[in-house]
């Protein structure tokens, strides 16, 4: 039915195939109008153009499949219009479900201000995503530098891919700020919209989605490092360069002198943001800026925690309605601070794990779960060991073993600053040896995706065997049935320890002069697709050679109930959904050129699973670097699509 065509070319280019027959037509009828019916049938034949439009938009075309629509868009001006109407892709968006990468909850993003090409666009990318991550050797489609105009150290993206937030500074490193970029402005594509200075280096970025006193907003909460004033002088080393661990917190670096550690939750209203992304202003124009001086500050600062002990792993959610800011304060303790006027502040200490209760168990990650209200915490320890009686002289070090726990633990009162030790309401155990670098997951969950739908698993990675192998660990949700009566009755998903399970192993090497290298595997952490990429194992230094991305499947050929669950829904609108490769993992297919890029060094990297975009950035450059793993369809400046048939400014209207 479809000859040669794929379903990508026909995403990508619709109306090539006729619209350069159809030229020396338009030249001679003019731009067309909504009534005019073309290639009409005028013996009296039945024909699709001779129904009104609403009969085939509202009844015809909800039998077809995105394939029907595509092909019927390349037919003739009729079907071109009427394929682009935003009902027809709206509907495709609600039969989807959870597969439609996330959107901001903000009014522009809603559902009666989504333009017809937005949905089609984030159609299309759910498509094409899936269609390309589970090919043997996904490939990269486009390849986009842009200018960051800032130095960028380390990022985050919003889920969705609608906003990126990043850690810059400028090439000297003496001005550390944070930047918000709009990533899908209709004419400049990635615009930075706001920046908001910072007194030194922000790390352990964490950027979410959150209600503040009734303003839909962007949260930011980060760390950053002070010297004490006690030990300032002119030769004090900055403490912005300083890393206290090189990804294993069972290997710490002494601080060269004693440090205050911050971590500070900031707040920009998505309605702000829409304002300063309004594709009316032309983002560098006078207009632009005369517009942006106008506004009230973008940022607003909600609250901070200060630590003489290191702060670690900040994390962010709204836990009975009221948004938190959740920090570990090493080596044992939890802080959750409200971000409110009041800012209470509750505090309490992990219980050890009874068997090693007499050693130091430091969190090496968490994961707050505002839904069921708790949080999910992530321990380690040396196991005790006897020294050998004969040590071999110059033999190789005696790598001791490592218990690490996975422990969730009930989220304390709030302004209990005292709370004391809570043991955990349950625990598992593990033995390893060499363990490092915990990542986990996030389960975002959208408000409006409905009670049928499968919630996410959550997934915790971590490396051994000096980085060279990667482990992972799944917790699924609880089936509805077998959950607590709350969770049963409010349709809320539920996580519990006794549903984890280790999944597999993955070791992952490159080729160089026609041999092997083990490589140490850092991880992206995704619900459905996590992110890859290898570093050489001597490699230590911030500046990374990414020898390659790989992608990683929750199980092999996508036989687990999650991954079965988004493939039969994307199913409602495809007539056919390929396979899954094999493997669980898959390294990409990358152009050489890109290869050399990233193996050249790279400073930061960020990954959206919902869009399929990687981005990072390189040393000493104010550039930010795009892989896109899915195909879009195109607009022009004007908000025409792209390639134009006809011209008719009705289309902006759709």
């Amino acid at each position: 039915m479809y000859g040669q065509f794929s379903l990508i070319s026909r995403l990508i280019s619709p109306a090539f195939s006729w619209s350069h027959s159809c030229a020396n037509e338009r030249s001679r009828t003019g731009t067309g109008t909504w009534g005019v019916r073309v290639h009409q049938d005028f013996n009296g034949l039945p024909s699709l153009s001779m129904l009104s439009d609403d009969i085939l938009v509202d009844h015809i075309f909800e039998y077809l499949m995105v394939e029907d629509i595509l092909c019927l868009r390349m037919v003739n001006r009729l079907f071109y219009n009427l394929t682009h109407h935003g009902i027809i892709w709206k509907r495709f968006l609600r039969r989807i479900g959870p597969n439609v990468p996330a959107l901001p909850p903000s009014q522009h993003y809603s559902p009666n201000f989504l333009t017809s090409f937005e949905a089609e666009r984030l159609v299309i990318r759910a498509i094409t995503v899936h269609k390309n991550w589970i090919l043997p050797n996904p490939p990269a489609t486009s390849y986009l530098p842009v200018q960051a105009h800032r130095h960028i150290l380390s990022m985050v993206v919003l889920p969705g891919g609608k906003y990126l937030v990043a850690s810059a500074c400028n090439l000297a490193k003496t001005h550390y700020s944070l930047v918000v970029y709009v990533l899908d402005h209709r004419i400049c594509g990635i615009v930075p919209l706001a920046e908001t200075p910072v007194r030194g280096k922000a790390y352990n970025i964490c950027a979410k989605y959150m209600n503040v006193e009734g303003t839909p907003s962007i949260v930011i909460g980060y760390i950053r490092r002070k010297t004490l004033k006690s030990h300032q002088s002119p030769n004090s080393i900055d403490p912005s360069i300083y890393n206290p661990y090189l990804n294993n917190p069972r290997c710490q670096i002494d601080a060269p002198m004693p440090l205050e550690y911050v971590a500070t939750c900031l707040q920009i209203s998505l309605d702000a943001l829409d304002a300063l992304g309004n594709p009316i202003l032309v983002p560098g124009s006078q207009e632009f800026f005369d517009f942006a001086a106008s506004q009230p500050p973008p940022f607003r600062f909600l609250g901070h925690l200060r630590s003489d002990s290191e702060l670690r792993n900040v994390d962010l959610g709204e836990v009975d309605g009221v948004p938190n800011m959740v920090v570990a304060r090493m080596p044992e303790t939890i802080v959750m601070k409200e971000l409110t006027f009041d800012g209470a502040i509750s505090t309490f200490k992990c219980a050890r794990e009874i068997t090693l209760s007499q050693q130091e168990q430091p969190i090496c990650n968490f994961r707050l779960l505002p839904l069921q209200g708790q949080i999910l915490v992530v321990r380690s320890t040396n196991r005790p060991r006897l020294a050998p009686s004969n040590p071999s002289p110059g033999g190789p070090p005696i790598i001791p073993d490592v218990m690490f726990t996975v422990a969730m633990f009930p989220t304390p009162d709030p302004g209990d600053t005292e709370a004391g030790e809570f043991n955990p309401l349950s625990i598992a155990s593990f033995h390893g040896k060499d363990i490092e670098d915990f990542q986990i997951s996030d389960p975002h969950v959208p408000n409006d995706q409905g009670r049928n739908f499968l919630p996410p698993p959550i997934n915790i990675f971590y490396r051994n065997e000096s980085g060279g192998r990667i482990c992972h660990m799944i917790i699924s949700p609880t089936p509805r049935e077998s959950a607590p009566e709350a969770f049963r009755s409010t349709g809320k998903p539920h996580y519990a320890i006794t549903n984890l399970r280790s999944n597999m192993m993955h070791r992952l090497s490159f080729k160089n002069d026609e041999s092997r290298t083990v490589c140490r595997t850092f991880v992206i952490p995704g619900c459905l697709r996590s992110l890859f990429y290898s570093i050489p194992r001597d490699n230590r230094s911030d500046t990374l050679s990414v020898r390659n991305f790989s992608g990683h499947l929750l199980s092999k050929r996508g036989d687990d109930a999650y991954s079965i669950m988004r493939r039969e829904t994307l199913q409602n609108i495809l007539r056919n959904v390929p396979k899954h490769r094999e493997n669980m993992l898959g390294q990409f297919n990358l152009p050489s050129y890109i290869l050399d890029h990233i193996r050249d060094g790279v400073t930061a990297i960020a990954w959206d699973e919902g869009t399929g975009r990687i981005f990072y950035s390189k040393p000493h450059e104010t550039m930010l670097h795009i892989l896109d793993m899915a195909q879009t369809p195109l607009e022009t400046i004007s908000g025409q699509r792209h390639p134009i048939p006809l011209e008719d400014e009705r289309m902006l209207d759709l």
